[in-house]
């Protein structure tokens, strides 16, 4: 009974924040390249181009020492985002209106203090750990996914 209110209670909390995020927040992930730039003045962060195969990486490199890599789409479109450092980012920032479906799935923790998230969503696929001082993640829209770019792969 006491996990299962504890469950509950997290589930609440991440509501709660996901309700309360600004909503002036610039959507990335679905966004387009525009939403890049705006994420970069937004964070603080210094923003480097790298040409793909399949489109752009857009590494940005946050003050507080994360690094978050968005991937933009021949068409224009940010079809995924990846991101490490001492700390999570901003996943309301980041997420944009994906960060409704994050909000309405529960926080699973693994043993020996790791912080582990798995969400396969309504077209939202997020994969998240960390522990202490070392976070990482990654999310894509399948939809939005270039043909012939294997994720697995291509996300760094």
């Amino acid at each position: 009974m006491k996990l299962k209110l504890g469950r509950v209670f997290l589930a609440a909390s991440v509501i709660l924040c996901g309700l309360g995020a600004r909503q002036d927040a610039h959507a990335t992930l679905g966004g387009d390249a525009a939403s890049v730039a705006a994420n970069q003045q937004h964070l603080g962060a210094a923003r480097q181009v790298q040409k793909l195969a399949a489109g752009e990486r857009h590494d940005l490199q946050l003050p507080s020492g994360i690094v978050v890599h968005e991937y933009v789409s021949p068409q224009g479109a940010v079809y995924a985002i990846t991101w490490r450092g001492p700390r999570k980012p901003d996943l309301r920032e980041l997420l944009g209106s994906y960060f409704a479906q994050l909000s309405r799935r529960e926080l699973r923790r693994a043993g020996g203090g790791h912080h582990r998230l798995d969400l396969d969503g309504e077209d939202l696929v997020l994969r998240s750990s960390g522990h202490r001082s070392s976070f990482t993640g990654r999310a894509w829209v399948p939809s939005l996914v270039p043909a012939g770019v294997n994720v697995d792969t291509a996300l760094d």
